[in-house]
């Protein structure tokens, strides 16, 4: 049930939660964009998920229930059929006795609640749970294909007959076509962010990417990898003959209701073509910066330099720190229509409804330069440069931003005080780095702990004496770790989070950057100013059970 526009408003603005005005701007960039207007409210920071959810419970006179944070047991979810659970946009996620706990999204629906009842034989207890919560929460069926998978790619090998020379016939194979389904589905339910397929000399090794970590999930005979690159081939529209250069393609596959957009690498290796495939959820909201990780004082700051008309905003870090994700979401945020955004990137991860997003391509001459000069004649108020590596690109960036454009970047450096220098270093002057750079955005991402077996625990001797040798002294501190469980594999972890800090220039750090002053000067400046460092605000979610201390310094340390 979708909770009709007017009678939202009326909810919220009642409860003073959001403003009249803050909704009606949300609910027209919701129109424009094609997007529900809960989704809008919560990824602008507008109102939480658990807010809004609650506010709706209420009004409905049922409890609400975060159903996307419950670790559903087997034997509850399975009272309700998947297809029904899809179908009615249910979910069960606990008993006492003879009642049984159902989220859901339209606690009203009366077919729904006399379905479960019957089916179950016991009394339903509805719950609301936010749509997004729930598609989430649907999610957790795709369990039982854990135990499935091996047998449906051993029985599927079986099947697939001889192959000869003809790729495109292998590729149309329906075992190969299986095979390959099988694998992407396996890894939306592992939530893999990368899916590799490796020849071997006598196997084809398939690994996903989960929370960051690289996991082997299964071997293949040697003789399948042919079809299954050309059948990946074939769906990105690449040359299925071109064995000899790398190749990259993109496409699409519907998993439920879930749309993913794959980002295709193909190598050719010593013994056969590897690939490497990037999974970007399409249809899922973007995240909000508290989502991302962002809190407290460096969310103020954030939020205060990304409204401002002109001036840069950087994000840091590197390779693998989610700098992008980060520059995305603060871009659907800005995203209304009221500005023009343009974009060059190298690649484009995702498609941003009503924003001009240009890809870099080297072999036609379009570099980061080329195009950030090509968008300043596009008349855009927004731009975001995918990275500033050279000194041509940085001085268009700094010149747009001190005519009137707010750029939005990524740099390769350690810390937010570090791109100051590194910006000097590729030529820019002092004067203009210090009149355009607004603030600078430093991360990292950490394991989050699986909150189905969390535990409080000390840490051993070692730990201690890495945080004594990096002058961190700690009194009261509580730490926590995963045991490990069947829900996140053993591992411990579920999921990942950013760590931050996030430096606003000013007026004193501004005049040091006319007299080129190091980092480590701007960085002493900026904590007596109040900025949290990437180390504290890592040791603020180790307290708070959402890493551990040992993520933290690996991530911090190890950088």
């Amino acid at each position: 049930m979708k909770i009709a526009p007017d009678l939202l408003k009326k909810i919220l603005v009642s409860s003073h939660y959001v403003s009249e005005k803050d909704f009606d701007d949300a609910y027209a960039s919701a129109q424009d964009l094609g997007r529900d207007i809960d989704d809008v409210l919560i990824f602008r920071n507008i109102i939480t998920e658990e807010a809004l959810g609650k506010l709706i419970a209420d009004h409905l006179k049922v409890p609400y229930v975060p159903i996307s944070h419950e670790v559903i047991k087997d034997e509850i979810l399975t009272l309700v059929p998947e297809k029904i659970a899809r179908s009615y946009r249910i979910v069960p996620f606990g008993r006492e006795g003879n009642k049984l706990k159902l989220a859901m999204e339209d606690p009203t629906n009366f077919e729904a609640l006399e379905f479960t009842r019957r089916h179950t034989n016991l009394e339903v207890e509805p719950y609301y749970a936010t749509p997004d919560e729930i598609r989430k929460a649907l999610g957790q069926y795709k369990k039982n294909i854990k135990e499935e998978f091996t047998k449906v790619i051993e029985e599927s090998i079986k099947k697939v007959p001889t192959l000869t020379d003809d790729l495109s016939k292998a590729a149309e194979n329906l075992p190969i076509i299986k095979i390959l389904d099988t694998v992407l589905e396996f890894a939306v339910a592992e939530r893999a962010s990368d899916v590799h397929i490796e020849s071997q000399l006598d196997s084809v090794i398939i690994r996903y990417r989960i929370d960051g970590v690289l996991r082997d999930i299964i071997k293949l005979p040697r003789g399948i990898e042919a079809g299954l690159v050309a059948r990946i081939k074939i769906l990105s529209n690449l040359k299925i003959d071109e064995h000899r250069i790398p190749q990259d393609g993109r496409y699409k596959f519907d998993i439920d209701e879930d749309v993913i957009a794959l980002r295709i690498s193909i190598i050719p290796g010593f013994y056969g073509e590897n690939v490497v495939m990037r999974l970007l959820p399409e249809s899922a909201r973007p995240l909000s910066l508290n989502e991302l990780g962002l809190t407290g004082i460096n969310l103020d700051v954030v939020k205060a330099n990304m409204y401002r008309p002109h001036g840069m905003l950087l994000v840091t870090g590197p390779t693998g720190s989610g700098k992008t994700s980060t520059l995305y979401s603060i871009l659907n945020i800005l995203n209304t229509v009221k500005v023009k955004i343009c974009t060059i990137e190298d690649p484009i991860e995702y498609g941003i409804p009503r924003v001009n997003q240009i890809q870099v391509n080297p072999k036609a001459g379009m570099e980061f330069a080329t195009g950030l000069r090509a968008l300043l004649r596009h008349d855009p108020n927004i731009i975001m440069v995918g990275e500033i590596r050279d000194k041509e690109t940085a001085q268009i960036a700094v010149n747009a931003a001190l005519t009137g454009h707010l750029v939005l970047s990524t740099l390769h450096t350690n810390d937010a005080a570090g791109a100051i220098p590194r910006l000097l270093d590729m030529g820019v002057e002092g004067y203009l780095v210090a009149s355009t750079t607004n603030a600078i955005i430093a991360q990292r991402l950490v394991r989050k702990i699986c909150s189905a077996c969390i535990t409080e625990y000390s840490p051993p001797i070692a730990i201690w004496e890495k945080l004594a040798a990096d002058g961190i002294k700690l009194t009261n501190q509580k730490f926590f770790k995963g045991k490990g469980c069947a829900e996140c594999n053993f591992t411990g972890f579920m999921g990942r989070i950013g760590i931050f800090e996030v430096l606003s220039v000013s007026e004193t750090i501004q005049k040091l950057l006319t007299q080129k002053i190091v980092s480590d000067q701007i960085r002493d400046v900026a904590v007596k100013e109040g900025m949290v460092t990437i180390m504290q605000d890592g040791l603020d979610k180790v307290a708070s059970g959402l890493t551990t201390i040992e993520e933290v310094l690996k991530a911090v340390t190890e950088n």
